[in-house]
This record gives C-alpha cells, structure tokens and sequence, in this order.
C-alpha cells in the first residue's frame, strides 16, 4: 500500500533585528516607562531566595521573567522601546516573511516556481490588501507565475490552521508537489501604546516557513494527524482593537489555554494511536511557562520533552512559534529520522488545535537549479566596474550569454567564454555610434539590458549618465524584449555636495525612464530604476569619506552594501521586477525601488 505523506522538506526563519533582553526592560521599569512589576514582592518569595543562593547575580526581575515566565530574549524591528516614528523604518511582516520562505526554499532546494501554492497567516500585515501571502509571493516569483496565494489572518493558531488547509489543497489537486507555510509577525507594533510590562516580556517579531512536499511511500510519516478546534469564550480576550492596540487579560487567557491545548493534543493522539511516551518531542505554542508547564502535566509529558527554545530566546512571536521550533530543532541536530514530534497551539480569536509528525530526512529530489538565465540574452552596459564584474560572473555561472559593453578591465571579462565584449567609450559619440551599428548587427534580441555605466567626471558625466544610454535603448528598442534595468544612487533624493553635475545627470536619465515606461510596458518591456545606498567597492571610493559617512547618516543608511549584494538583487530584479527589502513604488509603469536607505518623514 502507498500512503501519500506531508513532509517537512525546508525550514527557514528570520527575526527583528534588535535583541531585547530582560535587562532592557528591567531599565524601562526602572525608569517608569513600564508598570506592573513589584521586585519587593518577588524579593520576599521563599523561590526567589531558594533560587539566588544558587544564583547569586540573579536579580528579581530576571529570575522573574526568565525561571517563571519562561523569556530571556526576543528581537524586536526596533530598538527598544517600539514608537510609531521609529516603526517607519522598521523591517515589516512581509520583509521578515519574505526572507523566511527564501531560507525555506533554499533549505528545501527548490526554486520559489517549483511551489504550488503558498499560505501564509499574520494578525501585523504591513498592508490590509493585497493580503500578505499574494505580496510574498511577487517578490519571489515571474508575473507570469499563476500558483494560488491565500492569506490567513489569524495569530498564534495560523500556522496549525494552514497546515491542515495545505494538507487539503494537496487532496484535491494531485499534481501539487511543493506548498509553502509561512506565518510572519510583528507583535512589538502593537505595543507603542502599552504601559504594562507583561507583553514587552513576551512578545518578540519573528517569521518562520516550511515547504510542504507530498510524497509517497510504502510507509506512513510526516503529518500523521491534524485538527483544528474553536473556543468562542476566548473571542474577547486577546485581540488587536481598530487603533492596533493589543488588549489581552493574561488571566484568562492561561484558564482556557491549559484547557484547550491538552484537548486538542490528546485528540490527536489518540488518532495516531500514540501516547504521549511515544513522542520525542512536544513543540507547543509557546506562551509562557505558566501555561506550558500545566498542559505538559496534563498531557503526562517529561518537561525535558517540552521544547522551549523558541520562547525562551526569540519570545512568543504568534503563529510564527511552532514553525521557528521545528527550525530551531533541524539547526540543532535534533530532528532526525523518525522523531515524533506533538504541537499544539492556541490563542487569538479562540482557534486552537494540534498536529502529530514523524520526520524523514529526504534526499533532495533533484540537484540545485542554479542555471536559472539559461540561454537569456544579457546586455550589460558599464560591464567593467565592480558590480558589473561582479554580476557578469554570477550571470555567466547561471548560464546567460553574455553582451558586454566596457572600456577598461577587458582581461578580466575574458573569461568568460563565447561572451561578446565590446570596447565602447560613452563619452565618445563615434565609439557610441559604432556600438550601436555593432549590437543591431547581430541580429538578436536581448532579454534585458542592465545599465551600470557611470562616472563622476564633470566633463564626461552627462555623455556616460544619461545621453549614452538614451541613445542607445532607443537605438536598440525594437531588440529588448523583456526588461530594462537601471542602476542609480540614493543621492538622487537629498543633497550630496561633492558631486552636483553627477547627480543631476542620473536625475535626467531617471525621468527619461520613468516617462518611457507607459511606451516601453505596451511592448512588453518593463522597466526597472534601483537606487542604492552606497557600496563599498566601486564609485564611493572617489569620495571623501567624511563627506559619505554624513550622507549614510541623512539617509539613514546603516552599512555600506557589497558588491556581492547588489549584484544579488539585480539578479532577482531581472526575474520579478519588486525585489526583496527594498521601498518601491511606480513612476508611471516603472518600478522605482529604494536599497538600502530610508528617506526621513514626519510621523
């Protein structure tokens, strides 16, 4: 008998980028920015005083929210406390589920086209419409890419409720191979306007993903059972109000959680006729020690099989819990073959269920698809600096045939067999002239341009910036058949002094682009304008570094980007034109997209 299994095949997360410790929000009490804690009361337990003679450094708040709360560390988008200003410029649910569900294909070594379908749930969503999963899912894959995306808005049971949706969705269309679950959250915006100290402790901004991959075998493994439940007297006591305030009662909430979780946990048991000794692990939604320790002595489960990690050190991130878990168990050696594993969760809005698993490593079906630009035509223009290097080679190995326009570095871009180099000066309008007579020679067409050309000398900057390449796209126009790409500067949007004539030019050649566009998408053209903060090779070099250092400052540009970055998300802009944790918007049908920096706003 073949049994069709749900199988675990990648695993990816991410988090915020500021680590917040109990010592950061011991200080906020401190300072009286946050309430609610009594250190007297806790000095005076005989536990505390137990536990700090074994512990002579603990403090009270400390032993407090790590040994009876259960939380160490969470990370937060934002340095701690969370304000609405500083939210502005904080990473999103969807830059964080967006980065997730790469580390979980790449995990799972596949490609974000071998996915049938993609769910994902998240209570924070950057944008109420288009829902989370669809925004995702164009940031990863071609337009023209047609899978299903459904988002899910629901917290800490989202992940449990999309599993057994996925699971469905394979049901009904047997030739799904691939699905994707993922669960994003950002809880610390949701507590700009809390005083209490108890959800700083708990909650931390995290996503998590897996790829779901059905398979068949002469044995039964991965999902083994699933349910999904609903408790309506839960409805009203831990939300998110119209003003994207978290109201929760804590009290409540750990009466109907030690209730529900066991509930669903022995159903599910009991469906895959196991104990609770079977399981090698219990990976619950993780709300605290309080309500875990409770439902593990329900269950009759080992604390040593209650697997905390994920509270303990990234904080209760939601739906995103169970997920991050199992992540954290395949990075830590843990989940081998055949290690039954027990979830369960509940939460927000009352949804609670659990699921049953046994895990199997599985052979990649397949070897890494690198070759993604097989027999694309790539005219890079600017192919000698660093970045055209750099792209050039990453574009070589991934199996484009390379068109390259430079005037210097021509060795180096020699080895690249059966490329075809041309040494043209953009400053030169007979070199440009015969460049353009040599590109319509060859009688091809070109699958994207990508312009790199650039120069800060004031006497050549405005034929290499911007007369050039109009010329020679409006030369070749009828050759390109799907993408022309730009890459500009950040200094395009403040005031960089050292180099007024650079600037203007790239400002000349961005509107050009941006009023060609409308003509330019009629022929299927789209056309794709980046501007970067600065790099650490390459053109910054020429520039004081006082003077960059102050810009990176207006912009709040945090570090400089490498070459080897940028390069990368040229090469994702050449397949879906919104590319990964950038600010983007349209100019005309241009896709204009912001790397790396933050224009300054009023909040």
């Amino acid at each position: 008998m073949k049994f069709n299994n749900y199988i675990f095949t990648g695993f990816g997360m991410s988090k915020g980028k500021y680590k917040i410790t109990n010592d950061d929000i011991f200080y906020a009490i401190e300072k009286e920015f946050l309430s609610g804690f009594s250190k007297e009361k806790v000095e005076k337990s005989e536990k505390f005083l137990s536990f700090k003679e074994k512990n002579p450094n603990a403090t009270a708040f400390d032993y407090f929210a790590g040994n009876i709360m259960g939380f160490y560390e969470r990370n937060h988008v934002t340095p701690f406390p969370p304000t609405l200003k500083k939210l502005y410029y904080a990473d999103t649910s969807l830059e964080l589920g967006v980065e997730a569900i790469q580390n979980a294909l790449k995990d799972a070594n596949i490609l974000a086209s071998d996915v049938d379908a993609w769910y994902v749930s998240t209570v924070s969503p950057q944008e109420q419409a288009p829902g989370i999963a669809a925004r995702i899912k164009s940031f990863l894959v071609e337009d023209t890419n047609h899978t299903p995306a459904f988002t899910l808005s629901s917290g800490c049971a989202g992940f449990n409720v999309n599993l057994e949706a996925a699971i469905s969705y394979f049901e009904t269309h047997p030739q799904a191979k691939n699905i994707v679950i993922a669960h994003s959250e950002t809880m610390s915006s949701f507590l700009t306007q809390r005083t209490k100290f108890v959800p700083y402790v708990t909650f931390g901004d995290a996503a998590a993903a897996v790829v779901l991959t059905k398979t068949q075998s002469d044995e039964k493994f991965g999902v083994i059972n699933i349910n999904n439940f609903h408790d309506l007297h839960m409805l009203d006591y831990v939300g998110v109000d119209h003003k994207r305030n978290l109201y929760m009662n804590d009290s409540l909430i750990k009466d109907r959680a030690i209730v529900n979780i066991p509930n669903a946990a022995n159903k599910c048991l009991e469906k895959s006729n196991w104990t609770s000794n079977d399981i090698d692990y219990f990976v619950p939604h993780q709300t605290g020690n309080v309500i875990l320790f409770a439902c593990a002595k329900n269950l009759n489960i080992d604390l040593e099989k209650v697997f905390l990690d994920g509270q303990k050190y990234y904080g209760n991130v939601s739906g995103a819990t169970v997920p991050l878990s199992l992540c954290l168990l395949k990075n830590q050696g843990k989940l081998v073959d055949n290690s039954k594993i027990l979830s369960a969760t509940a939460g927000v809005g009352g949804n609670f269920g659990a699921f049953t698993y046994i895990h199997k490593n599985l052979k990649p079906s397949k070897e890494p698809e690198i070759r993604i630009f097989e027999n694309k035509n790539i005219l890079i223009l600017g192919a000698s600096g660093s970045i055209g290097l750099k792209l050039s080679e990453e574009l070589y190995n991934k199996g484009a045939n390379l068109f390259l326009q430079a005037n210097k570095n021509l060795k180096q871009l020699s080895k690249f067999k059966n490329a075809k180099v041309f040494t043209c000066d953009f400053a030169n309008d007979l070199s440009v002239e015969e460049f353009i007579n040599n590109l319509k020679s060859l009688n091809i067409n070109f699958d994207s341009v990508v312009n790199l050309a650039s120069t800060i000398n004031a006497d050549e900057v405005y034929k290499v910036n911007f007369t050039a390449p109009v010329k020679i796209i409006n030369s070749i126009l009828p050759q390109i058949k799907t993408t022309i790409f730009n890459l500009g500067t950040a200094a395009e949007d403040v005031e960089f002094s050292p180099t007024p004539e650079w600037i203007s030019a790239n400002r000349a050649f961005h509107g050009y682009l941006a009023s060609a566009s409308g003509e330019f998408l009629k022929n299927g053209i789209k056309t794709i304008y980046l501007q970067i903060g600065f790099v650490e090779d390459g053109i910054s070099k020429t520039f004081d570094e006082k003077a960059i250092f102050k810009f990176m400052l207006s912009v709040r540009q945090e570090r400089k980007l490498t070459v080897e970055e940028v390069s990368d998300i040229i090469q994702k802009s050449l397949l879906v034109p919104k590319v990964l944790r950038i600010d983007y918007e349209y100019e005309n049908a241009m896709v204009l997209g912001r790397v790396a920096y933050k224009l300054d706003v009023d909040v």
